[in-house]
């Protein structure tokens, strides 16, 4: 009995050796822009994304309106504006903003 509080004694008192904890896999950052979650608001205001939004969309930027829609994404605006705000328009756009660092 000694001898078995001894042993276990003595491994409690032996450090554990550290384990390599595995590295977390590498996800590609988030898109900073998308016509998805980006507010009309915020593609107007921001000089990185303002020349962009002019070139496909100056109808909407330039609507006497806009400044009700500024919480609008490009998404909101097809209801109103559905032969201007096509899906293929959309596309192109999105990909321009998902370039932008």
């Amino acid at each position: 009995m000694k001898a078995a509080v001894i042993a276990l004694a003595l491994l409690a008192a032996t450090p554990a050796y550290a384990q390599e904890v595995p590295a977390a896999p590498a996800t590609a950052p988030a898109a900073k822009y998308s016509v998805q979650t980006t507010t009309l608001g915020q593609l107007a205001d921001n000089p990185a994304t303002r020349p962009i939004f002019a070139k496909y969309f100056p109808e909407v930027l330039n609507h006497p309106q806009f400044n009700e829609g500024l919480s609008f994404t490009l998404p909101d605006v097809v209801q109103y504006m559905p032969d201007i705000v096509t899906p293929e328009i959309l596309a192109a756009m999105d990909a321009e903003l998902k370039a932008i660092p």
